[in-house]
């Protein structure tokens, strides 16, 4: 179905981006997105997909909103210790009234996945569930005054194959908000098809500037033996 007269008009902006047109709007208003995450780090994607014009978003969160997720641009300093999932959805209606905001749970259909996991490992977690469902991903993670933003299309080598090993420490004042930006960027060209197909790429924000690169299959990786994407 082609765009509404309100659709084009709430979308202006965006449709006369170099290589983006009314096509890749509605591809956007076709998909479903599973976001794992509504912390610091998922919080900025989620303006970012929601005002972009995804159709429906599932959010993935079963902790409180912790002190320093006021910066997660979805949360006052007042609702600190409340649920993050109704709290972060309630603020996405308020801000993008036509996207339909959902809880991930058991019968969601997802059409790609935005990981936003707070720890390493749990990124590894939810970027495997994801590729072993055939679903294109992308995994944002903010690592002390930086951080990786990993993007895995259908086919591309898989999250643990374009991955580095971090530090561990706790992001910096603006960081994550960064990361989640790029991440939320990253899926938007895949889900538009503006990315490259079966090409997987990292980016790396050192010193607040983005570094791209290819990511490359590791030998004996699952991921280039036909399991999962």
């Amino acid at each position: 179905m082609s765009l509404s007269d309100d659709e084009l008009a709430r979308y202006a902006r965006q449709l006369i981006l170099p290589g983006f047109n009314a096509t890749a709007q509605e591809f956007l208003r076709a998909a479903r997105v599973h976001v794992v995450g509504a912390g610091e780090l998922a919080g900025p994607a989620l303006v970012y997909l929601a005002q972009a014009g995804v159709g429906a978003l599932f959010v993935d969160d079963a902790l409180d909103v912790a002190a320093e997720d006021p910066a997660a641009w979805l949360y006052r300093a007042d609702q600190v210790g409340e649920p993050r999932l109704f709290t972060a959805m309630a603020a996405l209606r308020e801000l993008a009234p036509w996207a339909r905001v959902r809880p991930y749970a058991t019968g969601a259909d997802p059409t790609a996945v935005l990981v936003c996991a707070p720890s390493l490992g749990l990124a590894r977690e939810a970027a495997e569930r994801a590729r072993t469902a055939g679903l294109p991903h992308v995994v944002a993670l903010a690592d002390g005054d930086g951080g990786e933003v990993v993007s895995v299309p259908v086919g591309a080598p898989c999250y643990s194959c374009g991955s580095r090993p971090g530090t561990g420490a706790l992001p910096r004042a603006g960081v994550a908000a960064a990361l989640g930006a790029l991440g939320a960027a990253e899926l938007l060209l895949i889900l538009t098809g503006l990315a490259p197909a079966r090409t997987g790429r990292r980016l790396d924000l050192v010193l607040g500037q983005p570094q791209a690169r290819a990511t490359a299959r590791l030998p004996g990786c699952a991921c280039g033996q036909g399991r999962g994407v």
